[in-house]
């Protein structure tokens, strides 16, 4: 099965201030729903039990699929640990056999100015302030497309 992967920051992204936004929730909603993407946690909150619990019972209450993973903490950016992530991906953990399609980040990271040759055509950067927006749905659909 091919599929569309989303590396998935949570502060500035859907964590505005203390706690998840409902609306960038609902963005976030809109692109899996469109895209049929999965989310691989790239967060720092992917350390933390209790935040990836906090995520999944977020993404269950709006309908969006439980993770399929995060990325380790191989390497000296989030470029490489999601790249890492990628070339050690073992799809036989899950019910089916999955060929990455096509992937993008959402991050309030600058990761496109970390390293332009591999996040080129697959980055969709977020503010701190604001987190997903209809803006930056549109922009991942078009990469996820």
């Amino acid at each position: 099965m091919a599929l569309n992967i989303i590396f998935l920051d949570i502060d500035g992204v859907l964590c505005l201030g203390r706690k998840m936004d409902k609306n960038c929730l609902q963005h976030l909603k809109t692109i899996t729903d469109v895209t049929s993407a999965r989310i691989v946690l790239s967060s720092s909150w992917r350390f933390f039990p209790k935040s990836r619990a906090q995520i999944e019972a977020s993404f269950k209450e709006i309908g969006i699929n439980s993770l399929l993973g995060w990325t380790g903490s191989q390497g000296k950016t989030r470029v490489d640990e999601i790249y890492s992530w990628m070339k050690n991906f073992d799809n036989k953990t899950i019910e089916e056999d999955i060929i990455i399609n096509k992937w993008i980040a959402i991050d309030d990271m600058d990761l496109y100015t970390l390293d332009k040759t591999r996040m080129q055509d697959h980055f969709v950067l977020t503010t701190l302030i604001q987190g997903i927006t209809e803006e930056t749905v549109k922009e991942a659909i078009r990469l996820l497309s």
